[in-house]
């Protein structure tokens, strides 16, 4: 505290009050008198009432409400024009595979960590591991995504696929294909 005396006149001349611990704002709690006086805005500790718990068990019972359906139904297995082609262990998850799905070729690859379906790639399309991209024999690179980055031709045209319990589902109906860039990656594999 300072040494030096306080003033106890008001600005008009009257006497004034004498000091009390309570300062004149805010609501009510303990808070130290020399923070009292220097506090503008803050927070004050008071015994929480029993409203407060109970306001929080009920967002969490609204939340449970709501996450709980979501991840029941997220197992959902897709409908038409899904098909499901089988189990998933058929094809490798560092790789791909090659499909027949209802009449349709369907090059499902897993590698890079994701699971892409492509309907009607070109002959000997397959995923390369050393360059994390589709590459085919005659020296054309795709991303994962389909969009083709070196070589010559049109990018993958996509095609849905979903893995649900084990198994894989695709809709071999075509879907949209990339622009393809004017890069020149080159093939990472022969």
């Amino acid at each position: 505290m300072s040494d030096r005396p306080t003033d106890q006149t008001a600005p008009d001349g009257s006497a004034a009050s004498p000091p009390t611990d309570q300062p004149d704002f805010g609501p009510g709690g303990y808070l130290p008198p020399r923070a009292a006086k220097r506090a503008r805005k803050i927070v004050l500790r008071e015994r929480m009432g029993l409203h407060w718990p109970v306001a929080a068990v009920v967002a969490g019972l609204l939340i449970l409400a709501v996450v709980i359906p979501a991840v029941i139904g997220g197992s959902a297995r897709p409908e038409e024009p899904f098909v499901n082609v089988g189990s998933l262990d058929q094809v490798d998850p560092r790789g791909d595979a090659v499909l027949d799905v209802t009449g349709t070729t369907v090059l499902v690859v897993r590698g890079g960590g994701v699971l892409a379906a492509f309907v009607d790639p070109p002959e000997g399309a397959r995923y390369c591991g050393t360059s994390r991209r589709i590459e085919s024999p005659d020296g054309t690179v795709w991303t994962l995504q389909g969009r083709r980055v070196g070589g010559t031709g049109d990018s993958l045209v996509r095609a849905g696929a979903s893995a649900v319990d084990g198994d894989l589902y695709v809709d071999p109906t075509p879907g949209d294909s990339l622009t393809p860039t004017d890069s020149d990656v080159a093939p990472g594999c022969d």
